[in-house]
Order: structure tokens, then C-alpha cells, then sequence
């Protein structure tokens, strides 16, 4: 799998022109390329098995991330037992797989918003699931393009399978230059914003390669989307350097 860095590289080079001052036209750009680098820079380090935390108050649960080809395996520790469920990578989407006993098992759809170790977060965040969804498009709003004062793609993909999942669309938030995916918000069937995920720190490799530090989540009130009921972390160990 090659890094992100060469990923980005080639989907800027495809869309160089956009870079100029010139409003984003969502035929110029292959927005499904963009998100393959967005995947790349947020759960995949080729094949390092990275190290984390779930932070909610002070309540950590530990977690381990690790992608092999089409398959991206996640492991949590939970009453001193680690549990563990996999991403399966399909063409349009993937599937959420549970591992007990060597022995695997598809997750119901009924079963991704069900939330991991006592804290907020679900199996569907922490895969994050909603990156392997096919047949985006940008959106062209100018006055919501800057997020920590970076110019940003707005990317919006909708549920392919309507009714799966907690989310019927979602619209991130892409880096320009860089690829770091800043925010990504997931709006329910009907319309409301249900949960903000925002990566507030990054760390860079001594190869290029970018991959988030720590991503913050929270869980907007259904009645009032504009407040916050629960509010998580995701912190990821610092990754140690490639050998040569």
C-alpha cells in the first residue's frame, strides 16, 4: 500500500489547477481518489500496527489498529480482556466483522451504533466506516471552506445503503495541501447534524507521511444539534519511524 503522501501527490497533481484562487468545480476533481487518500492519512499506516486510547473523562480504553490489504483490524481492551472486530473492504463500501475464538462473524448493521467499553464512541467511529463509501461530490461554499484557518475541500458522500448505519450522509473537511481530513460531520435521515468528529493535532513522519494525533468526537443533542451531550477522544500513540 503506498503512503499518503504519494497518494495526495498524485490526486493534487490530477486537480492542480483547483489551487488557484478559482471556486472548486466538482467535475475537475476525482473525489472518490480524494478520499482514498483521506483513508490513507486517517486509518492506515501500510502495515504498522498503531497504538491508541478512547478518552472519555478520565476513562481510557486502549485500542490497536492495524490494515492488511483489504482488511483493517481493530483490537480494544475491555475488562482486562481485548476484544477485537474487523473492517472488510468492498468495492462500494464494508462490512463490520466480530472476532471471538478465531471465529468471525458479520456484524448486524443494528450493531454499529453500539457503543465500545463504556464510553461514547461505536464500532462504526472507530472504523470509521463511512470513508469506504463510494460516489462523493464537492461542495462549493466558500464562506465554510476554512477549518483552523486552512483551505479545505468539502467533500459530501451519502449512505449507499440507505437505513445502514447511523448516518444517511456525511460532509468532511480536506486539506488542500496536506490531505489531513479536519472535520467530518454525520447528519441523521433527517438532516440534523448527529456527530462531529474534529482532529485537533497531527503528526508528521520523518518519510512525509501524515497521520492524526488526536481526534476529538462529539455527540450532538437530537432535539438541539448545536449542543453537545457527550464528548470523546481518540489519541494515538506516537508512531515510531519506518526502517529503512
Amino acid at each position: 500500500m503506498s503512503g499518503m503522501k504519494s497518494v495526495f501527490r498524485k490526486f493534487m497533481l490530477t486537480g492542480a489547477a483547483l489551487l488557484c484562487a478559482l471556486p472548486v468545480v466538482a467535475q475537475d476533481v476525482d473525489v472518490d481518489e480524494l478520499l482514498r487518500a483521506m483513508r490513507e492519512m486517517t486509518v492506515s499506516q501500510g502495515n504498522r500496527d498503531v497504538m491508541g486510547s478512547i478518552r472519555k473523562g478520565r476513562n481510557k480504553v486502549p485500542f490497536s489498529l492495524s490494515a492488511r490489504g483489504k482488511t483493517i483490524v481493530f483490537q480494544y481492551k475491555h475488562d482486562n480482556a481485548w476484544q477485537r472486530f474487523d473492517v472488510r473492504i468492498h468495492e462500494r463500501n464494508a462490512d463490520l466483522v466480530l472476532v471471538k475464538n478465531g471465529k468471525a462473524q458479520v456484524m448486524a448493521p443494528s450493531a454499529y451504533a453500539q457503543t465500545i467499553a463504556g464510553t461514547d464512541v461505536c464500532y462504526e467511529d472507530l472504523s470509521l466506516r463511512f470513508l469506504y463509501w463510494k460516489g462523493g461530490k464537492l461542495v462549493n461554499d466558500s464562506s465554510a471552506s476554512r477549518i483552523k484557518g486552512r483551505d479545505c475541500y468539502i467533500v459530501e458522500v451519502k449512505n449507499p445503503s440507505p437505513g445502514t448505519g447511523q448516518f444517511a450522509w456525511v460532509r468532511m473537511w480536506v486539506d488542500k495541501e496536506n490531505g489531513t481530513t479536519w472535520q467530518i460531520d454525520g447528519y441523521g435521515a433527517d438532516g440534523k447534524l448527529r456527530k462531529r468528529f474534529s482532529i485537533t493535532s497531527v503528526q508528521r513522519l520523518s518519510d512525509g507521511t501524515w497521520f492524526f494525533k488526536q481526534m476529538k468526537l462529539e455527540v450532538r443533542n437530537p432535539q438541539n444539534p448545536n449542543r453537545t451531550m457527550a464528548l470523546d477522544y481518540l489519541e494515538m500513540d506516537d508512531l515510531p519511524e519506518r526502517k529503512k
